[in-house]
């Protein structure tokens, strides 16, 4: 039996599943051990260890028999605690939410099964999955595994936490503002928000449509701890489904983009990112990619359109979801961003909605000269855990560090978090590397340059590594 197995890629050990040289069962083994291990991280919120084992049982039956396996076969994953999956609560965080259980797989999760993927668990949120931090009144924090002192991210705090700390290769997420992106940079791992409508999104359970700004701008992907595992979750995920009236049919990227490439190194970032983007850039030009140091000067202005969007669109259902269901955590929360963004009228909202138009015209037009940007997920590294839940002003520190991560949603690009092999605080430095819209090929394409070139950390954070 191969030792650490829980190390290795989900590509490796689909390869060793095959080749026979280890089992399915032996595989889950190691991973529930891995959960057990790294409790105290808070990160796996419902486990499935008897389905996982049954599952993986007739998976070693499948490949004894010689059945065509998928790309996924026996390889264990998690899925975010706020999508629906079969037998589970989808509770997003929320007391009141925790008998919600769903009938029916939501299309991501059936995906992911239909490859052959088994779930090991649900990951930790915060409370409607709306928060910069991983807390909540239900299951309480996730902690980070490189130091614990340091947020993990939110909203999928759990699946970035878990994913570095070795358990499962594959964990699922949402992104509405970094959602994906902001743990994977907290927790050294990679992560991938696919452009609108690429991988489709549907909850049996919701009780409403969701408004039209988070339906705009919210999207499903992957984190993991290699770009091939990235790539290969994304596959597998991605196309279309009936149940989501925003998905996109199965395209065909054809399009061939200029090998250029912006860089931003704000002068506000804290030194060691901007160092970091800056020696991504130095590898992407020795490679024949013409890089200029540059900046999108209206990009602080669409941050602010979106945040105040989303607070306007929050501040609709504030009686009847955040005071009817919310805790006190969240309440206070809510109330923090109002009051650094109070919601708009009507007026103002439908001009700032109409507005969005206005901003993906502008980005679209730069990126034809740069389709691919080297920016930060934020400027500074991870925050002291609940920093933002202290005061007002604390939020507000944290959200100024947030300009790239949340205007990709508003502009609706992809855009991917990427470990380096530098650390601060005991956490490695992450960049940000944003594609054209619907030009994940592109993306990926770009981000394998840096791979081959051993720009991107793979590391794995052990429990024992973990700073208090």
């Amino acid at each position: 039996m191969i030792e650490n197995i829980f190390k290795m890629t989900a590509s490796e050990v689909s390869q060793a599943i095959r080749d026979r040289q280890i089992t399915c069962r032996e595989v889950i083994e190691q991973h529930l051990t891995r959960i057990d291990e790294t409790a105290h991280l808070n990160a796996i919120t419902t486990r499935f260890d008897d389905q996982a084992r049954q599952a993986a049982e007739q998976a070693d039956q499948a490949v004894q028999r010689g059945e065509p396996l998928g790309p996924l076969h026996g390889i264990p994953v998690t899925i975010k605690e706020n999508v629906d999956q079969a037998g589970a609560s989808t509770n997003n965080g929320v007391k009141a939410f925790a008998g919600l259980i769903a009938k029916q797989d939501a299309p991501l999760v059936q995906r992911l099964k239909q490859a052959g993927a088994n779930p090991i668990g649900r990951t930790n949120t915060p409370e409607m999955s709306w928060r910069f931090h991983t807390d909540n009144t239900l299951f309480g924090q996730t902690l980070n595994p490189w130091n614990t002192s340091r947020t993990p991210g939110g909203s999928s705090g759990g699946a970035g936490s878990s994913l570095a700390a070795g358990v499962g290769y594959i964990a699922h997420g949402s992104d509405l503002s970094g959602s994906i992106r902001l743990p994977a940079f907290c927790c050294g791992v990679l992560g991938l928000r696919p452009s609108h409508g690429r991988i489709p999104f549907y909850n049996a359970t919701g009780a409403a449509e969701r408004p039209i700004t988070i339906q705009l701008s919210s999207a499903q992907g992957p984190l993991a701890r290699s770009l091939d595992d990235l790539k290969l979750a994304y596959d597998v995920m991605k196309g279309y489904s009936d149940l989501d009236t925003w998905s996109l049919p199965d395209m065909i990227e054809d399009k061939i983009f200029p090998n250029r490439v912006a860089l931003i190194t704000p002068p506000d970032a804290d030194p060691k990112i901007n160092e970091a983007l800056k020696q991504a850039g130095e590898v992407l030009a020795q490679q024949g990619y013409k890089v200029d140091n540059t900046s999108i000067d209206f990009i602080e202005e669409a941050y602010t359109h979106y945040t105040s969007l989303l607070i306007t669109e929050v501040a609709l259902q504030k009686e009847s979801v955040i005071e009817r269901f919310g805790s006190e955590q969240l309440q206070a929360i809510f109330e923090y961003y109002t009051q650094l963004v109070p919601p708009m009228d009507y007026h103002g909202y439908a001009q700032a909605l109409a507005a969005r138009s206005h901003y993906h015209r502008l980005i679209d037009q730069f990126q034809r000269k740069y389709p691919v940007i080297l920016s930060p997920v934020c400027t500074k590294n991870a925050f002291e855990a609940g920093a933002d839940i202290k005061s007002v002003e604390s939020l507000k520190e944290i959200a100024k560090t947030n300009t790239y991560l949340g205007s990709v949603n508003f502009f609706d690009l992809p855009a991917m978090s990427i470990p380096t092999h530098d650390t601060q605080d005991g956490i490695p430095i992450g960049i940000q590397l944003i594609g054209p819209r619907y030009g994940e090929e592109h993306l990926f394409k770009t981000a394998k340059v840096l791979d081959n070139n051993g720009f991107i950390s793979s590391r794995l954070a052990t429990a024992t590594e973990a700073m208090a």
